[in-house]
């Protein structure tokens, strides 16, 4: 039986690695559990926010991340359910667009190199806190460690492990693509009302965009093919798709030990691109608590929850706004025709997205 790590971490997206970087740099032992093998898709926007830089930068991978095959974006274009334009200038290097593939497959490499030990390629099946240690399952191993980091994503299979899920809601799901690069969409990230729900549309690189569509799954299909006839794609172009969307939150420390991150904690409405943000800020402040939580559990646990609680303290409004903005029609064509006659405002709400999170980024640790 591996271990005992001090340490050991379900899920290697963003999150994950973000948890397993800042916990291995700080001498811990690591053991990473992730079901995929890497490289592998994920449904993503695939836009990186410019308040990740700061981030990438305590972790060591912003040079890599940069050097990887990207598209820049100038411009911001809202649609509302009429068709009617509006475009907004970006500040110059605000936002780049990356395949989530790349982006999380860098990151990995760089928690390998620190010295994480990765189990790769088989499901979790259990997890369990024997005495004073976490053990962990999957088909092919066994193993213990002091602390527990659950990353594994909104429909987090760890805390369904531990019977922490919260009920699942039926409403909306996300379907994603990369499709052919129209000439439209070239520097520009464009966020589309539709009758049936939202699409995102930016480029990745100079040849491909992604298209993630987000609709209820009555009208999904409907949506998709639309989207198939306006960009001409073939009927078998491949989709990938993840629900749910919306889901209560679960406690950030549910166990003494025990923390969760990203997702598998709290989702954000994808709209305004500031997932992966939270992601890599709350995979960091887990590791940091439980590094904490190694000498003092309790000290570990209230760390934890303050860290938390700060990291999406005063920026959800705007998440909760676009949130209504995209659930209910009325109100974001009401918003965009407020963003024709008043620019400044929706120029306002952009800014506040892209530049608000960076100045808490570099802030002080846990620890």
């Amino acid at each position: 039986m591996p271990g005992p790590f001090d340490l050991a971490i379900t899920g290697a997206g963003p999150a994950g690695t973000a948890a397993a970087l800042t916990a291995a740099k700080s001498g811990l032992s690591v053991a990473l559990i992730e079901r995929a093998t890497f490289p592998r898709h994920k449904v993503c926007g695939d836009c990186l926010n410019p308040s990740l830089w700061p981030v990438l930068e305590s972790l060591g991978t912003a040079e890599a991340i940069r050097a990887l095959p990207h598209a820049a974006l100038h411009r911001v274009r809202f649609v509302n359910t009429r068709s009617r334009p509006i475009e907004l200038g970006l500040p110059p290097g605000a936002e780049r667009a990356v395949t989530r593939e790349s982006f999380d497959h860098v990151l990995l490499q760089a928690a390998l190199a620190a010295g994480v030990t990765l189990f790769s390629g088989s499901p979790l099946t259990g997890v369990s806190l024997q005495d004073t240690q976490w053990q962990l399952t999957t088909p092919e191993m066994c193993l213990t460690a002091r602390t527990l980091i659950a990353a594994d994503g909104r429909n987090s299979t760890t805390c369904r492990l531990l019977g922490i899920s919260p009920p699942q809601r039926p409403g909306r799901v996300a379907i994603q693509c990369h499709a052919p690069l129209h000439p439209d969409y070239r520097g520009t990230v464009a966020l589309e009302l539709l009758s049936c729900g939202y699409c995102g549309i930016a480029p990745v690189d100079d040849l491909r965009m992604n298209l993630c569509l987000v609709s209820s799954p009555a009208l999904l299909q409907q949506a998709r093919k639309a989207l198939h006839c306006r960009f001409q794609l073939a009927d078998d172009h491949p989709w990938h798709s993840i629900a749910p969307l919306e889901r209560p939150d679960i406690s950030p420390v549910p166990f003494p030990g025990c923390f969760i991150a990203g997702d598998a904690a709290r989702v954000v409405e994808p709209f305004t691109g500031e997932g992966i943000y939270y992601a890599l800020r709350s995979g960091q402040r887990a590791a940091e608590a439980a590094h904490r939580s190694l000498q003092n559990p309790e000290d570990g646990r209230i760390s934890y929850q303050s860290a938390h609680r700060q990291l999406y303290r005063h920026r959800l409004w705007v998440n909760r706004l676009s949130r209504m903005a995209v659930k209910h029609r009325a109100m974001g064509d009401l918003l965009l025709a407020m963003g024709h006659r008043f620019p400044s405002i929706l120029q306002q709400l952009t800014t506040k997205i892209i530049s608000a999170p960076a100045r808490h980024a570099t802030g002080p640790g846990i620890s």
